[in-house]
């Protein structure tokens, strides 16, 4: 690499060059050099084929320069080598075709190109033909018949490779008439498997080249993306993807030059599996066994001979396919060994060379005889039974199927099984079977099937169910208990034998003479053995049997007709008949059953009522009543007090009526008692309970009482008194605000009877919450409080109200906000903490002993916004400047604004002389808060007055003190240098310089500059007005270095920049034995220039010296190493960069002591009293040098401080605060001061003022 050497040497020689590279894919640089003297570098070592930045860098003596980086990337690479095989592929009268391959080796970096030279024979000089990038190339304007050598380089970065040379040849023109070399297809035919990719390439020959023409028989070959041909140099080509059978044929090939025209022909063949076979599939022959089939062949057979068919079969209740047989060579087949009655399907595919083609499928067929099954035979009938057999019939199927019936099988099953047990052993021949080895009890089943040559019929349809029992003998004969015009009552007598199970209900067939048929008389189950038979025609005769039915099913005979009974009425008077223990009081304890039973006799047959109490009692399922034609029960269950008392039965009919009492006494425990349970004489912890006894005592005395209570916030009950034999008691101890409930229970003999509750009652003083205030008003508002004022409310609800609640909502909120901490027992309240803007609404609850009361109706909506006045004057009115036509004048703002916004102000000036104001600013008012009021007479004084502006208008003026005079004034020059300019100004070779520097001063100033040895400035732009001057350098050097000096003069005199006055006063801080804190005021003036420090000296009493003992940057300092008991003297003095300004003396000589004081307390009073619930804050003052530690107690003990009350401690003052004071803070405090000095101590006291303690809380 070479570079060119630095155009700035910076003032130094170039000592040498830092050579670095970094690879193109990273950032870092890595050091290659850095005592390189010359402005070329070789570097080896670098990776073939890798890309490099390079950069150079000078160094001098004061360092090293900018780099100069390389802008592109260079590659590591070498010549590649020569191309490989140049070949002369073909050549014209005046053209040359020139092919060739890659080099072997790129040489590092990509080729970008090829050179090609030709010579011709007999010369030496190889001319250039043209640079290429593709792997071949036609030369053109060659001459004819001349001999030609050709040669070819490849081209990269690093140059070009070595040549490579063709063989000598000869431009001339070469024709021939087109041919196809077929060689390479045998005998024109290519054969393709369907889906191969078919390539088929054919040399093509002629000169000139010929074209070429694809054909498909007579149709030009159609170019496809399947389907396409190509041409080459040398060949023809055709191209079939995924070829199909259907892409067989004849391909011809057309080519043609200017010699002729040629054809030839190829034969492509697709050969492929075969196509389906021709169905469908016939079904020649079907036997119980065997199924004979055939097909045809398939008209597609993938170009190859059909080696043999494969066939295969599947049960249609299946989803698998069997291979029969898979080497069937005809067309025909027989399906052997199949099962008799199964349904099949059969599917054929033939097979070639190249795979099974795809099947047809038959129809279902079943493997059956000539002739079908019979039909299903009828249902079967139960002829007889008992519980060992069954003999049933049925009968023959309605078709045979063609074969004769050669018998029956017979089955059977439980009622509830699922499964039927085939019962005959052989074939059964005839209609009837007997059935034996049945389970007494059991219900069964039965069907039959038929059976031919072909096979089993379906089962019949199953028979009725019938139970395995002895037959049920048939009921008593009927006898008539009542008759009436419409209804007869039968009674009879159970069956004897009830065939080995219960009887479960009877049946009942009416017959009206003398010929009537037997008719059923019931349309529901008859459970007892007495029945009314009802909708009977009047004086018609009628005769009765019934037949019984057990709980097997089973129903029996008809038992023997009654007697002939003429419908018509007979009316006889009721009658009751009782036991004789119905005579007398029925006794039962509690939990036990009772039961009352009657006979009734009358017709027609009597209606039965049980009464208690003059209410009918209904039957329930602890009450059961029974009702009978002639006779009736009532039997209670769990027998309670209640139960007890006197039951009647009544008896009637159109003849009359019969009743009759029966006594029933429970003994029990007692019932509630007499109530309601009256709470009277209620407070805060008491009340007094009172009730009657109870109405039913259990049928014993009742010897005491029990009460308890319980909270309604609980469910356990209290025992507040036991063994009580009054009814009234005083309950205590109960709590404030607590609800209760009573309840009273009775005891007997027989225990604690039922309890008499209370309604809920709240332990409260006899007076209420007190009524809601008036609605309140705002009074005084401003922008954070406002002053709420109400009156009492009408009634104070029995109690004194100490207490009123102040809340508050904001327009934009939801809730109510408690505004009062403390107690306010006035009827104004100030509010306070409010957001300005936003609108308010208050509300006041009243509290008394009862509580919180009602709260009052909420106020209107009040803005927190101050109350808007004029505004006070502007503060602090003087005079910035003076001229001889203006008065330039400047204020602050007012302290009070009036509530509003300052939204201008006005200046107005007077002559001295005169009351007639003239307004200077204008209408909208001044905005800023300075004014030069012009058009003045000069040397002339005026008064001045600035008023401010607000919303409400114009506010009180402040006067200019004095009358200013419309003069010009003189002001001594004055330079303003800003903190850059205070340091030295740094600058590069060749940059430009530029000095800003504000000025001021009246007249406007002169402005000079110059360097420090008083030569002028010849190359600089030197700019200057009223207000500042600039100088600006261009292309500066080392030679522009040095110290520039700014001189500024007017009519008031000189100023450059210069030391600053002295410090203001100085001030003794602290004082110790070896140590002095001092502090001082800035000077009034700094010089022109910022103060960088102040230094601090100090002189002994007996010395003349003054030593320097500190440096500060701020206007304070603390000197230490002071001897302890030395008189000192001290200084401080400014100084900035012009040099220290004069010294400003300590007023007194200081004694290094330390100070000593004891410590004393400075108490304005010792006690402090505080409400309940405010916070109070206590401060004491005291005094101690050094700082002594502070004990606090409270009665004698060490005071626990916590988050409500803690201590506090400064150098000069002690603070206790106590937050929301109560009465356990009251008491004596004592506070101990304890330093080097001495000791102090002091007790205070602390009152909290509270409400007094009312009667309501006194336990006696």
């Amino acid at each position: 690499m070479q570079w060119e050497i630095p155009i700035i040497d910076g003032g130094s020689k170039i000592i040498n060059y830092i050579i670095e590279k970094r690879e193109a894919t990273r950032k870092a640089y890595t050091v290659i050099s850095t005592t390189w003297q010359k402005c070329s570098f070789k570097y080896d070592n670098l990776d073939e084929g890798s890309e490099y930045y390079f950069r150079v860098s000078a160094e001098n003596e004061l360092g090293v320069g900018e780099p100069a980086e390389t802008p592109e990337t260079i590659r590591a690479s070498q010549s590649p080598t020569a191309p490989e095989n140049l070949y002369v592929t073909d050549v014209s009268a005046d053209t040359a075709n020139l092919a060739w391959t890659k080099p072997k080796h790129d040489g590092g970096s990509r080729i970008t190109g090829y050179v090609i030279e030709a010579q011709q024979k007999d010369s030496e000089t190889w001319t250039h033909v043209t640079t290429v990038k593709a792997l071949d190339y036609k030369v053109t304007d060659l001459i004819e018949n001349m001999e030609y050598v050709f040669r070819i380089m490849a081209v990269n970065s690093s140059g070009r490779s070595d040549p490579r040379e063709s063989r000598p040849a000869i431009i001339r023109e070469q024709t021939s008439a087109p041919a196809f070399d077929l060689r390479g297809v045998y005998q024109s035919l290519v054969i393709a498997k369907a889906g191969d990719n078919v390539k088929v390439e054919i040399p093509v020959l002629g000169r000139p080249r010929p074209s070429v023409l694809w054909k498909r028989g007579e149709d030009t070959l159609k170019q496809t993306q399947r389907i396409n041909t190509e041409t080459t140099a040398t060949s023809t080509i055709l191209h079939i993807n995924e070829i199909k059978r259907t892409d067989g044929g004849q391909y011809s090939m057309i080519g043609k030059n200017i010699l002729g025209t040629t054809t030839e022909k190829i034969t492509v063949e697709v050969h492929d599996i075969p196509g389906p076979p021709t169905g469908p599939i016939k079904i020649e022959e079907v036997s119980c066994d065997y199924i004979v089939m055939s097909w045809e062949s398939p008209e597609n057979d993938g170009g190859v001979p059909i080696n043999n068919y494969i066939v295969e079969a599947k049960d249609t209740t299946g989803t698998s396919w069997v291979e029969l047989a898979a080497t069937v060579i005809r067309t025909t087949f027989k399906a052997a060994r199949l099962t008799t009655g199964i349904t099949y399907q059969f599917r054929v595919k033939a097979q070639n060379r190249y795979g099974i083609g795809p099947c047809i499928v038959s129809e279902q067929v079943m493997a059956t005889y000539p002739f079908s099954v019979p039909e299903q035979p009828g249902i079967p009938e139960i002829v007889s039974f008992n519980k060992d057999s069954m003999t049933i019939s049925w009968d023959e199927p309605i078709s045979n199927g063609g074969s004769p019936i050669l018998g029956y099988h017979i089955e059977r099953k439980e009622k509830n099984s699922i499964l039927w047990q085939k019962i005959s052993k052989a074939l059964v021949v005839g209609n009837m079977f007997k059935s034996t080895g049945l389970v007494d009890g059991i219900a069964y089943e039965y069907r039959v099937i038929a059976e031919n040559m072909a096979g089993l019929s379906r089962p019949s349809k199953h028979s009725e169910t019938t139970f395995a029992l002895d037959p049920v003998d048939p009921p008593g004969k009927p006898v008539a208990l009542n008759v009436t015009r419409h209804e007869v009552t039968l009674q009879w007598t159970k069956p004897e034998g009830d065939g080995g199970f219960s009887i479960t209900g009877y049946q009942v067939e009416k017959r009206e003479l003398p010929d009537g048929r037997w008719l059923k008389a019931n349309f529901s189950n008859i459970l007892g053995t007495i029945f009314t038979v009802s909708g009977l025609t009047e004086d018609a005769t009628y005769e009765f049997h019934v037949q019984a039915r057990n709980s097997a099913g089973s129903l029996s005979k008809p038992s023997l007709p009654s007697e002939e009974i003429t419908c018509r009425d007979d009316i006889e008077e009721p009658k009751l008949e009782v036991d004789s223990i119905y005579n007398t009081t029925v006794v039962v304890k509690a939990g036990d059953i009772f039961k009352l039973a009657a006979s009734v006799s009358g017709r027609p047959i009597p209606t039965l009522v049980w009464t208690k109490d003059g209410k009918e009692i209904e039957d329930t399922a602890k009450l059961e009543i029974k009702l009978y034609d002639f006779s009736t029960t009532l039997v209670n269950k769990d027998s309670l007090r209640r139960c007890g008392g006197t039951y009647i039965l009544t008896a009637s009919n159109p003849g009359g009526f019969a009743k009759h009492t029966f006594n029933v006494k429970v003994l029990d425990r007692p019932g509630p008692p007499g109530g309601p349970l009256a709470v009277t004489d209620v407070t805060a912890e008491k009340c007094i309970l009172s009730w009657l006894p109870p109405s039913h005592d259990g049928g014993a005395k009742i010897l005491h009482y029990i009460i308890e209570k319980r909270e309604t916030s609980r469910l356990a009950w209290t025992n507040v008194a036991s063994e009580l034999q009054v009814n009234r008691f005083k309950v205590t101890k109960l709590l404030k605000g607590n609800e209760y409930i009573f309840r009273v229970m009775a005891v007997n003999m027989y225990g604690i009877g039922e309890a008499i509750e209370s309604d809920p009652m709240v332990c409260t003083n006899p007076y209420v919450p007190a009524d809601a205030p008036s609605t309140p008003e705002v009074t005084t508002i401003t922008k954070n409080t406002m002053v709420v004022c109400w009156e009492r409310p009408d009634h104070d609800g029995g109690s004194n109200i100490f207490n009123y609640v102040i809340e508050r909502r904001d327009k934009t909120g939801l809730r109510w906000v408690k505004c009062n901490k403390r107690t306010v027992t006035d009827l104004r309240y100030k509010v306070s903490g409010l957001t300005p803007g936003h609108e308010y609404e208050f509300r006041i609850i009243a509290e008394n002993n009862a509580g919180l009361g009602t709260p009052s109706p909420a106020s209107e909506f009040y803005k927190a916004v101050d109350t808007i006045f004029q505004p006070g004057p502007p503060g602090n009115p003087r005079v910035l400047d003076t001229t001889k036509s203006s008065i330039s004048i400047a204020w602050n703002k007012p302290v009070y604004d009036g509530g509003s916004d300052i939204i201008g102000y006005m200046v107005e000036t007077c002559l001295p002389e005169e009351d007639e104001w003239t307004i200077h600013t204008p209408k909208k008012g001044l905005v800023g808060t300075s004014f030069t009021i012009t058009n003045l007479v000069e040397n002339q004084a005026y008064k001045i007055n600035i008023c401010a502006l607000n919303c409400e208008g114009v506010g009180e003026p402040a006067q200019v003190p004095g009358t200013p005079v419309a003069e010009d004034r003189l002001l001594p020059p004055e330079i303003d240098l800003g903190a850059e300019l205070r340091k030295v100004v740094c600058i590069r070779a060749c940059g430009t310089l530029r000095l800003f520097v504000p000025i001021k001063g009246r007249p406007a100033p002169e402005v000079k500059w110059s360097r420090e040895n008083g030569e002028p400035f010849t190359r600089a732009s030197i700019e200057t007005t009223s207000s500042f001057t600039a100088l600006m350098m261009e292309n500066v050097d080392r030679f522009d270095s040095g110290k520039y000096i700014l001189t500024i003069e007017n009519a008031s005199g000189i100023r450059v920049s210069e030391k600053p006055l002295p410090p203001g006063k100085v001030t003794l801080l602290d004082v110790t034995g070896t140590s002095v804190s001092l502090s001082w005021e800035k000077p009034d003036y700094d010089g022109g220039s910022r103060i960088s420090g102040y230094i601090v000296e100090m002189q002994g009493k007996d010395s003349e010296t003054w030593t320097q003992c500190a440096v500060a940057k701020i206007t304070q300092a603390v000197v230490i190493g002071l001897t302890q008991g030395e008189e000192y003297m001290f200084r401080v003095s400014a100084h900035n960069e012009k040099g220290t300004s004069d010294p400003r003396l300590l007023s007194v000589p200081v004694v290094a002591k330390d100070l000593v004081i004891a410590p004393v307390f400075k108490l304005l009073f010792t006690t402090f009293s505080v409400l309940a619930g405010d916070d109070l804050k206590i401060d004491l003052p005291y005094a101690a040098h050094p700082k002594a530690v502070v004990t606090w107690l409270k009665d004698g003990v060490a005071l626990k401080e916590t988050t409500r009350v803690n201590a506090e401690a400064t150098d000069t003052h002690l603070n206790l605060v106590i937050k929301e004071a109560s009465r356990e803070d009251v008491g004596k405090y004592t506070i101990k001061l304890l330093n080097t000095a001495g000791e102090a101590t002091v007790d205070i006291a602390v009152i909290v003022l509270d409400k007094p303690v009312t009667s309501d809380s006194v336990v006696l």
